[in-house]
């Protein structure tokens, strides 16, 4: 037994001593694998993409605020490549534009339709199409033409002599590029003519190289030298896309969004677009779009917004002309259009600057203070009218757990908001939103409040009210109010201090409440 002890007594050292080798083995190995990661690994550390158009992409997520633009929901495949020689993820490439664009602003919501038997589309089943987002509208296009070294020039010269000789050459050639891009309407399927652009981008490919030869001795020496540069294919797709963008969604939301192309409409080929929109407007499209300018911010316009000509336009129109500089014949023409279009001079125009009719006294500055009135006589004097409805009547009561139901018309065209304010006086937006993204309404036409995938339960008894902002014209939302997110609290003190902001812009506006009692 002692024996047998002592025996298994020396095994350990045994293992330990083999150990001890594999160790030190090991070591060599861990130490070369090091040397190999770090020779094969890449030399350039990574880096976030940065694009000619980045600050760009900012600018219009700015723009998209400033002008009230959000919860626009469009889809897209991708921007194919019909000529077969551009490999890249374009989708990919389109998703993070649109990302960059609505930072802010949340102007655009990008849904994904995401196809093929994998673990993603069997979860996106799992939730079923209930928890989907429908898209309104969607972005196409594709990459149209690719040319090879389209223009190409080559340029060498050398000397020779008995000993040496040495030689050098140049070589420059361009690429084309050029994609198509447009939206559509998800519902009906058509393509918006004033929405399309086409954009086209020169890949550059230069290359040196020197070629040498010398004589010492019995002894030939020989050299070259190769200098070559190329932009990238996929960095200028990538350009491609993001300037695109800029231009479809710029046209598709009607924002100036030249401005963050650092041109203006004077620029030849902004004005060229501008000018392919006019034509395609009808004349009615022209008229609405005049009386919206003039009757929203500027305040020179009161009429109504019918897309009719009539003495009131015509006489805005042509005090707006002899301001900046226009023949002021109140007609509807391009020069008329691009300058509303472009609205940095008429912030200059935001009032009419007619003169006051001399007095003896002066005239003491004017405040405006919001109408006390009850709305029924506001609205009296309109035939523009905001209808605000619930399911229960002009002053209904639900029970907690119950959900909100009303609805919203308008007596004749215009733009209407509505906001929703809680027993505890928080308030917040409820129109438009990501499933209605257009504040624009046609006469007669009803919206469900609230609408899309919003539902509003009830979940403690109390008072609650909501409110309908509308007008006939543009309506302008104050600053404090932009940009606002869906059913998110507003920097406001009661809904009353909504509509009383909402008032000073906009003095033509009609307002509806609907009074909510919540009981146990």
């Amino acid at each position: 037994m002692s024996k047998m002890i002592r025996g298994l007594s020396m095994l350990p050292l045994a293992l330990f001593c083999n150990f001890a080798s594999s160790q030190s083995e090991f070591g060599k190995f861990n130490d070369a694998a090091a040397t190999v990661s770090t020779m094969a690994g890449p030399k350039t550390a990574p880096i976030k993409t940065v694009t000619s158009f980045s600050q760009a992409l900012r600018c219009m997520d700015e723009l998209f605020l400033a002008y009230g633009k959000s919860g626009i929901v469009i889809t897209s495949t991708g921007i194919p490549d019909e000529t077969g020689k551009v490999r890249t993820g374009t989708k990919e490439m389109l998703i993070t534009a649109v990302a960059k664009m609505t930072v802010k602003s949340n102007a655009f919501e990008f849904i994904d339709f995401h196809g093929g038997g994998d673990d993603l589309a069997r979860l996106f089943d799992a939730k079923g199409a209930n928890a989907m987002k429908i898209p309104d509208y969607y972005i196409r296009g594709s990459i149209t033409q690719m040319d090879d070294n389209s223009v190409r020039k080559n340029s060498g010269g050398g000397v020779a002599a008995s000993f040496f000789d040495f030689g050098l050459s140049s070589d420059v050639s361009y690429d084309l590029i050029s994609m198509d891009m447009s939206i559509g309407d998800a519902a009906s399927r058509k393509i918006l003519p004033q929405t399309s652009g086409s954009n086209t981008m020169v890949i550059t490919k230069t290359g040196k190289s020197a070629e040498a030869g010398a004589k010492i001795g019995k002894i030939g020496l020989a050299f070259n030298m190769d200098f070559s540069r190329s932009e990238g294919l996929g960095a200028t797709t990538r350009s491609l896309i993001e300037l695109g963008m800029i231009e479809t969604l710029g046209k598709f939301t009607q924002v100036p969004y030249w401005r963050c192309l650092d041109a203006d409409i004077t620029n030849p080929v902004i004005r060229e677009q501008a000018l392919e929109t006019f034509d395609t407007l009808k004349d009615s499209e022209k008229i609405s779009f005049v009386q919206r300018k003039l009757g929203g911010s500027m305040k020179r316009y009161t009429g109504p917004l019918d897309g009719r000509m009539n003495d009131a336009l015509k006489d805005a129109i042509m005090e707006y002309q002899a301001q900046n500089n226009l023949i002021a014949d109140g007609r509807i023409n391009f020069d008329l259009y691009s300058n509303l279009l472009d609205d940095i001079q008429n912030v200059l125009a935001y009032v009419p600057s007619t003169p006051p009719a001399k007095s003896a006294a002066p005239v003491a500055p004017v405040t405006y203070t919001p109408p006390q009135a009850p709305v029924q006589q506001q609205q009296a004097a309109s035939s523009f009218r905001v209808n605000l409805e619930s399911d229960k009547g002009s002053k209904p009561t639900y029970k907690v757990g119950d959900f909100l139901n009303m609805s919203l018309s308008l007596a004749g065209d215009g733009t209407v908001y509505c906001y929703y304010e809680d027993i505890n006086r928080s308030v917040a937006r409820i129109f438009p939103n990501q499933f209605f993204g257009n504040p624009t309404l046609r006469s007669g036409s009803t919206v469900r409040l609230p609408s899309g995938g919003f539902k509003i339960r009830f979940d403690q008894a109390g008072k609650e009210r909501v409110a309908c902002i509308g007008a006939d014209r543009e309506v302008v939302v104050p600053a404090s109010l932009k940009g606002a997110k869906d059913l998110s609290p507003l920097p406001v003190r009661s809904l009353d201090e909504v509509v009383g902001q909402f008032r000073q812009g906009n003095p033509a506006a009609m307002t509806s409440y609907i009074d909510i009692t919540v009981v146990r």
